[in-house]
């Protein structure tokens, strides 16, 4: 589950902060850009809509270019998150079947993501640089949440959860996502990191105060990146070290939406924020 200024980051041993400098940006002629992942060396994927609000995923390189991503036949793309190899995930909407996930490898291969033959979509959301892959799956009223590692599947339900929702995965394995406590009426998100596919440990990850918490992304550091909405139900970006309880609000300057889709190890964030003509753009945030 991913939803599509100045800030301080309280570092792992002490009480210092940095800051950043932000880069808004938009895909040519767009309508609506968001940013939903980042790799080690600054490339941004996500989608954009164009006049006719149709989706595309694009790939935005280090020095502001874009390339269009679009799953071959599909009436819409989106792509999730990068890896240092350039592999994308994401999910494509044909015109006979909805939000199918795929694995993108350059310059132009794309297959197909199926978690079960029982499941009726597989949305794969993150991707490592070992090429695991995390996401989610639904078929017959049922969800779950799954890594695929060589061509194996293991299923993740984090414990006495409604819904869970890997949505990153960082190079040893660790993944940061979200869960469902309860659906009545409204559902209410958390997120955790897990220690491992295999066996690993929970950790509840709740921005303080926050009605609902979204981690869409983890880095090396084990710092994770995503969204909270707070008690007057506005959304914020949100940086967090979830072993050491530090938690910090991203909002970009002047925004009415903040979310943060991706961090990498150089705590470089890729995002997105509407502005007050209610339009969504793009950001890159880099460290001073």
């Amino acid at each position: 589950m991913v939803i599509l200024l100045s800030a301080a980051f309280a570092q792992a041993q002490a009480a210092s902060s940095i800051s950043f400098n932000y880069t808004s940006f938009d895909y040519p002629g767009a309508t609506a850009t968001q940013a939903l992942g980042i790799s080690q060396d600054g490339v941004i994927v996500g989608y954009y809509l164009d006049a006719s609000a149709a989706e595309h995923g694009f790939i935005r390189l280090p020095k502001g270019t874009f390339e269009m991503v679009d799953y071959p036949g599909a009436v819409g793309t989106t792509l999730f998150d990068i890896n240092d190899s350039k592999e994308a995930v994401g999910l494509y909407n044909g015109s006979d079947i909805l939000y199918q996930g795929f694995l993108f490898e350059p310059p132009n291969q794309f297959t197909p993501i199926y978690y079960s033959p029982l499941a009726s979509a597989t949305d794969p959301y993150g991707i490592n640089n070992s090429g695991q892959i995390v996401g989610a799956w639904s078929g017959d009223q049922v969800e779950g949440g799954f890594s695929l590692l060589d061509g194996t599947y293991t299923e993740l339900l984090y414990p006495s959860a409604v819904f869970t929702y890997p949505n990153g995965v960082n190079s040893s394995g660790v993944i940061g996502g979200s869960w469902v406590s309860v659906c009545n009426p409204q559902c209410q998100y958390h997120g955790f990191t897990l220690t491992s596919a295999a066996d690993g440990t929970y950790t509840d990850v709740d921005f303080p105060g926050a009605v609902m918490t979204l981690v869409n992304a983890i880095n090396d550091s084990n710092q994770v990146a995503g969204t909270y909405e707070d008690a007057t139900g506005v959304y914020h970006g949100l940086l967090a070290v979830p072993g050491r309880k530090q938690y910090i609000t991203v909002d970009y300057p002047g925004a009415t939406f903040t979310a943060v889709g991706g961090i990498n190890n150089a705590r470089h964030l890729a995002g997105s924020y509407t502005d007050t003509n209610n339009v969504t753009h793009g950001f890159l945030a880099v460290p001073r």
